[in-house]
């Protein structure tokens, strides 16, 4: 009967969520904020859509113009590993990032695509041009499976930690239903504590009052 039988890959498993830790956080927003940084404006641009709006580096890659309200402040798009299109709030700090790299940083005013390469023949980027611009900003992290998409699991769980509820947190991800935002509730260590058991009420332990 073993050819019934079902691989132990297929079973039920769960995964640590890894975010950016204070320190790395400090360290990120002192380079964010310093205009000697060694952050380019494209790439405090990028690292400020995944951590501050929570977007994947595919879509901040190929976001355009005609994506932008500037009227309105937001972000409009259709999700390129879902296809399903969202508007965002666009907070003051990333869109005044997105317009000094347009302004002073960006080489070429003909393309639609807004981040474009810094050499000639200045092209439209790939998706890995957003990690390379953490890993400017933090050379010294080393997190195995951690790339540029820790800003957007970073920007979840901020929410969270701010009592935003988990509906809300899951339409700023773009996401259907909230299944995949429950995992972050581990990480607010504050509320997950109100919510302790002692192990007597857990019918566990006692051994030691007799």
């Amino acid at each position: 009967m073993l050819f019934a039988a079902l691989p132990r890959v297929l079973a039920p498993k769960e995964t640590i969520v890894v975010i950016l830790t204070e320190t790395e956080m400090a360290q990120l927003n002192e380079k964010l904020q310093d205009q000697d940084s060694v952050l380019s404006l494209r790439k405090k641009a990028m690292i400020l859509l995944g951590l501050k709006m929570g977007l994947r580096s595919s879509d901040i890659a190929h976001l355009k113009y005609e994506d932008i309200d500037w009227k309105n402040s937001s972000i409009r798009f259709i999700q390129d590993k879902t296809d399903v299109e969202i508007t965002l709030p666009m907070p003051t700090e990333v869109g005044n990032a997105i317009y000094l790299y347009i302004t002073e940083e960006r080489h070429t005013k003909d393309h639609q695509n807004i981040f474009l390469s810094e050499k000639a023949p200045h092209k439209p980027v790939g998706r890995s041009v957003c990690g390379r611009a953490l890993e400017t900003a933090l050379p010294d992290r080393n997190v195995e499976g951690s790339g540029f998409h820790v800003t957007r699991k970073t920007f979840a769980t901020n929410l969270l930690r701010k009592g935003v509820g988990a509906n809300t947190v899951s339409d700023a991800l773009g996401q259907r239903g909230t299944s995949s935002v429950h995992r972050y509730l581990s990480l607010d260590t504050d509320r997950m504590r109100m919510c302790s058991l002692t192990l007597k009420n857990c019918g566990i332990g006692g051994w030691l009052n007799g």
